[in-house]
């Protein structure tokens, strides 16, 4: 197995992990009346938080996280964070360092000025 085969294992277990955990989490939080979901899809590397259910007389759906996993890089995409949650932070704290997060929801042309990696 080359590099970035093991790179993306280990990365597609680590967000595996991270995405339940945070679904758990959240659906076991005193007064949390939604239901959360991990949806992973580990043949195209795409890992999402949803949160779903009814509020009051409203049906509420929302991508909370959604991260990719790049297959000639094998680098994160952070493609959307809906949450106060700092995933560079809590994915650094797993093992993932900066140089292997892309923040996909950033223009390309500005991502060379961070501490991320730009694809």
């Amino acid at each position: 197995m080359d590099n970035i085969a093991l790179k993306i294992n280990k990365h597609q277990e680590i967000l595996s992990q991270y995405i339940r955990k945070l679904a758990y989490d959240h659906n076991n939080a005193l007064g949390n009346s939604m239901t959360y979901q991990s949806i992973i899809d580990l043949q195209e590397n795409h890992f999402q938080l949803v949160r779903i259910g009814w509020y009051e007389q409203r049906f509420l759906y929302s991508v909370l996280i959604h991260l990719d996993i790049n297959p000639k890089t094998g680098n994160i995409w952070i493609q959307q964070n809906n949450t106060e949650i700092l995933l560079d932070v809590d994915l650094g704290k797993l093992g993932i360092p900066k140089n292997n997060l892309v923040l996909g929801f950033r223009p390309a042309e500005m991502r060379p000025y961070s501490d991320f990696a730009v694809a």
